[in-house]
């Protein structure tokens, strides 16, 4: 009897433990936003810390709770593990060595000749200089868009990729880092090492919008390529890949946060407009450049994908076409 007993009893706890093991397996989203929640209202109140990690730790809370229908089920869990770690590496180690290889690039272009100088072209273009943009100026708005271009260059890009982490989806993962800084930085060189154009306050005589305090030799250097604007490359590509998104919300405050990043370099005087529509232009092809290469390594890496990455999943043949369907 008391065998009898037992062994209902672990039976019981063996359910229970497997029930909760598949309530974490569906909502383990709800726990990480939560985390990213509590840990941005803990430092909310401190004035030591950054603005910028108190907006990025409430953003990823924010997009924790938008990924419920995008999660893939057809991905296995150790292999995504083992592959989102060697990603994020490769992502990190950009991220501290990107800024250093372009600063070779920026010194090795300050000792050339210049080729072509566009600041007298672009300043006698009607309305380039985005006046348009600043017809209301207020304290709140130049505070609001200040924070949002120092944010700009990288944080789109990492929130998205967080995002298709959360919901297991390589193929987003990759599409989201090919669109920006891994393909455009080869895209957009060959401009930069031409064109010499400088930001707008500088090469009209106005104040810095970013209140960068510069030496006038700082100023001088600090911003030596603005054509084409690589924040607005970056972000308007990160803007076209979110409207793919499924999650309306998601796609309407990522897509805000993108654009006015955008919006932000003609307010604050930092790109002309036509900067801003060669980095829109610039993101476009990326992106369909992007979309070619994964096309074309899906061909490469379908088969090895199938044994090793996805489940469930078994050969079709249809009219000679080798297809794969999930079972369930």
């Amino acid at each position: 009897m008391q065998k009898l007993v037992e062994k209902k009893i672990w039976r019981r706890a063996k359910y229970i433990c497997l029930e909760l093991l598949e309530l974490l397996k569906r909502y383990y989203f709800v726990l990480i936003g939560l985390f990213f929640l509590h840990r941005a209202l803990h430092i909310a109140p401190y004035s030591s810390i950054s603005l910028t990690s108190k907006i990025y730790l409430f953003m990823l809370a924010l997009i924790c709770f938008t990924v419920y229908k995008d999660i893939r089920h057809d991905v296995k869990l150790i292999p995504f593990l083992l592959i989102c770690t060697v990603f994020f590496l490769f992502i990190f180690y950009i991220n501290k060595h990107g800024y250093g290889f372009w600063g070779k690039m920026l010194r090795w272009q300050i000792k050339k000749d210049i080729i072509v100088n566009l600041n007298p072209i672009f300043s006698s273009i009607p309305f380039n200089d985005g006046s348009f943009a600043r017809v209301y100026k207020s304290e709140t708005l130049t505070w609001f868009f200040r924070i949002v271009y120092n944010n700009g260059f990288v944080l789109p890009v990492l929130l998205a990729l967080y995002r298709s982490a959360l919901i297991m989806d390589l193929k987003k993962m990759l599409r989201y880092t090919l669109s920006a800084h891994v393909l455009q930085i080869f895209l957009i060189t060959p401009f930069y090492l031409t064109f010499h154009l400088q930001e707008v306050w500088y090469v009209l005589g106005q104040p810095d919008g970013l209140a960068r305090h510069l030496s006038s030799k700082a100023a001088a250097g600090i911003r030596l390529n603005c054509f084409p604007s690589m924040h607005t490359s970056i972000c308007f590509a990160m803007f076209l890949l979110a409207l793919r998104e499924r999650n309306k919300i998601f796609k309407f405050i990522f897509g805000f946060f993108c654009l006015s990043v955008i919006y932000s370099t003609l307010y604050l005087e930092i790109h002309w407009v036509i900067d801003i529509i060669a980095g829109m232009i610039l993101a476009y092809v990326t992106v369909k450049l992007s979309d070619f290469i994964l096309d074309k390594a899906k061909i490469l890496f379908e088969k090895p994908l199938n044994i090793f990455y996805y489940k469930n999943r078994k050969p079709i043949y249809v009219n000679n076409y080798y297809l794969y369907t999930m079972k369930n």
